[in-house]
């Protein structure tokens, strides 16, 4: 009797053999199914930073209907002479200055350099630029106070002394917990910059937005009026439709700070002296119209492979190069292989590239 209940569990039990076929085929379907959930949450998160992208239009449109700030878009770049130079918002005069980034600046006129709203960029000391107004030193004679000056007597203490506008910004909460600093991005490595060697220093408060990667999104704005398609510093100084050094202490520049990682620099384009600036005039250009192959010429020519002005042509202008977005301002995340300038980048524009 014992013989046959023990013949009976033997065989209701798993063989060894069974077993390690079964594993198998769980070990095969997981193979099958792991590139499939990998590609899900890849879009999932590509869909995530459209969205953002999305939202970042909406608060950018509505800076630009505020007539009070200027009926522009925000800039990208300081109007101080070095271009990436502005007070610091958290100094108390306008003597601290400290480098910033179109990505920086978008912060600034979205949420303000402090959160609490943006006052905009404006000329207070009436000296023709608005990159040294913005300090927060307070006194009682406004044309000396910081735009981000915050009262700290009466009935105005604790109270922004300057109008705030868009309440508490101009996109949504979820929109701003992505709001990171460049410390904090380089802490948790994923950006590469190296932040110490920058001068003059960045902010500690300073914050971009960042994508679902937990990388920077990238702010240009456009100089329409600019007859080339990427400018440059240097003498002379060679103005763009757009700039690489807008946002270089991020994507490094040959004038500025380069990372020795591959991916983080657009590199430095056809015209080293000149950095990401192309030959061939954007607006019309008498050699433009003797040299009917220029487009050819220029995507088959490796000296302008990773060069920002190769990136971010519109590839459907035949007559002459012509950046896309070349009337607005273009926001690049670098997408999921963390490298901006390839071809899984997010953008706030179809690449035509041809």
């Amino acid at each position: 009797m014992m013989n046959r209940n023990a013949a009976t569990v033997r065989r209701e039990a798993f063989t060894l053999v069974e077993m390690m076929v079964v594993v198998a085929i769980i070990a095969l379907l997981l193979a099958a199914l792991l590139p499939a959930f990998g590609a899900v949450k890849r879009q999932a998160k590509i869909a995530q930073a459209n969205a953002q992208f999305k939202a970042l239009d909406t608060g950018i449109n509505a800076f630009r209907a505020e007539a009070a700030l200027g009926g522009a878009m925000p800039p990208s770049s300081s109007d101080d002479p070095q271009r990436q130079t502005i007070a610091d918002p958290q100094g108390e005069d306008s003597n601290t200055k400290i480098r910033t980034a179109g990505a920086h600046l978008l912060v600034h006129a979205m949420i303000g350099a402090d959160g609490l709203g943006t006052p905009g960029f404006r000329d207070l000391n009436n000296n023709g630029k608005w990159s040294d107004d913005t300090h927060k030193k307070l006194d009682p004679d406004s044309k000396k106070c910081g735009i981000y000056a915050i009262g700290d007597t009466g009935d105005t203490a604790g109270k922004e002394k300057f109008p705030r506008y868009g309440g508490a910004g101009y996109v949504d909460e979820k929109m701003k917990e992505h709001a990171r600093t460049l410390q904090e991005l380089a802490d948790k490595g994923s950006i590469l910059t190296n932040l110490e060697a920058i001068s003059p220093k960045i902010a500690s408060g300073q914050r971009v937005f960042t994508d679902p990667w937990d990388h920077p999104i990238l702010y240009y704005k456009a100089n329409p009026t600019s007859l080339r398609m990427t400018g440059a510093l240097g003498t002379p100084v060679r103005p763009g439709i757009y700039w690489q050094e807008d946002n270089g202490i991020i994507t490094g520049t040959k004038g500025g700070v380069v990372p020795d990682e591959d991916g983080l620099d657009f590199g430095q384009g056809k015209d080293a002296g000149y950095l990401h600036n192309i030959a061939v005039a954007a607006g019309p250009d008498p050699n433009a119209a003797q040299n009917a192959n220029w487009m050819d010429t220029f995507r088959a020519d490796p000296q302008y492979d990773h060069s920002l002005a190769k990136f971010i042509l519109d590839g459907s202008v035949k007559a002459r190069p012509t950046p896309a977005q070349k009337d607005s301002y273009l926001l690049i995340s670098a997408g999921p292989d963390s490298r901006y300038g390839t071809d899984d980048d997010v953008l706030n524009w179809t690449r035509k590239t041809d």
